[in-house]
């Protein structure tokens, strides 16, 4: 109940209020995790990158916001760029989308059930704190978005590619074992197993991504790969890498770092 009130009264605060808000929490958040942002600080300088923590910190609470409203069903200005990309794909094949956890991510999955009259399954890791874990399926899971855990999806993944179901799935975090490539000079596992397989398995397989720009959130289609395609995780890699480079701010430099 008390996660329920609190999103409601963020989902509803007035934007002049958001900076302040963030200004006010930000100090208060560091005296538990000073060691995250020394994480982060040491991830941005191995890059070679001009920009702060506090700047990865300020992306991800506005883009947390805007996820949130959206999730609770309130306009938020987007767009899609490259959908003539996929547009043919829908409806012909089962699809596993990819992404990483970039810009306001949580509105990925939420976009793809207005995309197509089958189901979509979002695979998510689960969360220590039963709680937060049960309250975001309940916000993210609708008629047509079905929640499930990365460990459920031996048993639903042939069932789902056969219907023509959608699987939405991010590469850079799950609780199954990863592969290591290079990200901007890091280490840095990604979770390529599962699109990999479902591609075997005749899923075509899309990556794509949300960034913000100019207070417009933009979901773009960046590539297909048609079913049973040969694939080099490598290319995947330097794709992902891309992505983070072009917006290194919106990136969850935090992944990977034990709490």
């Amino acid at each position: 109940m008390l996660l329920k009130i609190l999103a409601f009264i963020l989902t509803h605060l007035p934007h002049f209020l958001e900076n302040a808000m963030f200004e006010l929490f930000y100090p208060i958040y560091l005296i538990k995790f000073r060691k995250e942002k020394k994480y982060i600080a040491e991830r941005l300088k191995s890059a070679n990158l001009q920009i702060k923590p506090k700047m990865v910190y300020k992306n991800l609470f506005f883009n947390g916001l805007d996820s949130l409203r959206f999730l609770q069903n309130k306009k938020i200005p987007m767009k899609f760029e490259n959908f003539d990309l996929i547009k043919n794909e829908i409806g012909k094949n089962s699809i596993v989308f990819t992404s990483i956890h970039l810009g306001a991510f949580e509105m990925l999955h939420r976009c793809l059930e207005h995309l197509t009259e089958n189901m979509v399954n979002l695979v998510v890791s689960e969360f220590r704190n039963a709680k937060l874990d049960e309250f975001l399926t309940s916000i993210r899971a609708t008629q047509k978005i079905r929640v499930a855990k990365d460990y459920q999806v031996p048993k639903i993944l042939k069932n789902a590619i056969r219907s023509k179901e959608i699987l939405a799935v991010m590469a850079d975090q799950s609780k199954g074992k990863g592969e290591n490539f290079k990200i901007l000079g890091d280490d840095v596992p990604l979770f390529l197993d599962l699109p990999l397989t479902a591609n075997k398995l005749g899923a075509s397989l899309v990556l794509f991504i949300t960034f913000k720009k100019n207070n417009e959130h933009i979901i773009r289609f960046e590539r297909i790969y048609e079913p049973k395609s040969e694939i080099d995780k490598k290319e995947i890699a330097k794709t992902l890498e891309n992505w983070v480079l072009k917006h290194p701010e919106q990136w969850a430099w935090n992944y990977g770092f034990k709490r």
